[in-house]
């Protein structure tokens, strides 16, 4: 092993890296369930002030929900700067997660 894969071993023993890992693998989920759930009650995209897109991990999950296909993303409204939809790729993934009690947690 490599120094830097000593000390990556040594940072993910610690509390706030594992919960760093927590929120990159759980964050898009919880993005996703809160996108879906709402346009499935409106059918209207939803608007960025809806979500609660805090710090770094929030802003790279938007990313990565844009990236993957499961949201698009549309020019905002009266108060929003930009409002998201779910595409049908991004439904399915929401059910999925859904049906597996993901956001009963």
């Amino acid at each position: 092993m490599s120094a830097i894969d000593d000390f990556n071993d040594l940072m993910a023993e610690t509390e706030v890296i594992q919960q760093v890992f927590r929120s990159v693998r759980e964050e898009p989920a919880y993005l996703l369930g809160k996108i879906c759930s709402e346009y499935q009650e409106t059918k209207k995209a939803v608007p960025d002030y809806h979500l609660r897109i805090t710090g770094y991990i929030s802003e790279t999950a938007l990313k990565a929900l844009l990236s993957a296909g499961l949201i698009k993303r549309q020019s905002g409204g009266t108060l929003s700067v930009f409002c998201y939809e779910p595409t049908k790729k991004g439904q399915e993934q929401y059910s999925r997660l859904s049906k597996d009690s993901f956001y009963q947690k």
